[in-house]
């Protein structure tokens, strides 16, 4: 049966949001899906995506890369090992990204062209894509937590325990104090069930040493991101504060050399891959296995379409060195193109039993 790849499409879905989603760094009125659809000779299909959240306007260069420099490497190619061809398209990008300054968009354009890649090597061998890459037997199921939920909604707690969660983030506004006010009331809601915050890199050592007790008493599964990425000195503070929550770093970390540097000068108690934006199936794997190398526990980040999501899930379940998955919890427009919602049950998300990623899109 042929491989012979006969196209490369990009496909931008754009999303409104009833309710704008706001971060130190920007706010989005509009959920953006980037897609990458490789097609086979034999007719088979795959589907990768392409991280494509912040900025709103940030699109159009990612899909230009895609078109100019993926695809042109990509058709006439043999789907025989994505891993070569994930290499083949490392070199080709190499020395634009270095030249442009642009690695992000360049490992972000990389990664969901291997995601689509390894979705139509593993459809067309009519096996789920945890099967073709597990070492031993793939799970059917994969620890998630609800993340992106408001601290000042406890209820959003609830109802996402009612849809089968057991785990949840929620978002720490830039006014760490009056955001602090509403954690005790997120912990209730949880119980003793996991918890977790997200900061989006917008507070300072000093910032969060006003709710340090709120911090401690919260007993927070980890802080995400507390302070700009590239803030080496205010981690290395926090490093040194007493009884402060487990760190969780990594979504933005690109390639090795991206997490060496993360777990050598930042050393977080949680990494967090992202192989939407960085490294895909093919190279996933190996940030995971180097984070738990260095001792740490991974949860995959994830917050994006419903591709990027089982993406993910597909690699957890393969593999035993990923911990968690990230599952976005606020209504998210994007997913109204699967056609089955996915599914929760005790904090797992059913993965689904056909070949490749297992979902099909509208």
């Amino acid at each position: 049966m042929s491989r012979h790849i006969t196209d490369l499409r990009v496909v931008l879905i754009k999303a409104p949001l009833e309710a704008p989603i706001i971060a130190p760094f920007g706010r989005v009125d509009v959920r953006h899906n980037l897609l990458v659809r490789v097609q086979l000779e034999n007719g088979v299909t795959g589907t990768g995506e392409v991280w494509a959240n912040f900025p709103p306007w940030g699109c159009p260069e990612r899909i230009e890369i895609l078109r100019r420099v993926v695809r042109p490497a990509l058709l006439g190619e043999t789907l025989d090992e994505p891993a070569r061809l994930h290499r083949k398209l490392a070199r080709a990008m190499r020395g634009l990204a270095n030249q442009m300054g642009a690695i992000g968009p360049f490992q972000q354009a990389l990664a969901g062209t291997d995601i689509a890649l390894w979705d139509a090597h593993s459809r067309a061998l009519e096996q789920p894509l945890r099967t073709v890459l597990a070492a031993d037997e793939a799970k059917d199921a994969v620890p998630v937590y609800a993340t992106n939920l408001p601290i000042d909604r406890p209820e959003m707690i609830a109802a996402m325990m009612a849809k089968g969660h057991t785990r949840f983030k929620v978002k720490l506004p830039a006014d760490a104090v009056a955001g602090a006010r509403h954690l005790p009331a997120a912990r209730a809601a949880a119980g003793d069930r996991p918890l977790m915050m997200d900061a989006s890199q917008g507070q300072s050592p000093d910032s969060l040493a006003a709710i340090m007790d709120v911090l401690q008493a919260a007993g927070l599964q980890w802080l995400e991101e507390p302070f700009p990425v590239d803030d080496t000195a205010a981690y290395r503070v926090w490093h040194g504060t007493p009884g402060r929550p487990p760190l969780a770093m990594g979504e933005n970390s690109y390639a090795e050399p991206g997490f060496a540097t993360l777990l050598a000068e930042i050393d977080p108690d949680w990494v967090q891959p992202d192989i939407t934006k960085t490294a895909g199936i093919t190279k996933g794997g190996d940030l995971c296995a180097m984070a738990k190398a260095s001792g740490k526990q991974v949860g995959l980040h994830m917050y994006g379409g419903p591709v990027g999501l089982y993406a993910s899930a597909q690699l957890a379940a393969a593999r035993a060195d990923i911990d968690l998955v990230e599952m976005d919890a606020k209504p998210n427009p994007l997913f109204a193109h699967l056609e089955r919602p996915p599914e929760v049950r005790d904090g797992r998300l059913l993965l689904p039993t056909g070949p490749g990623l297992g979902i099909a899109l509208d």
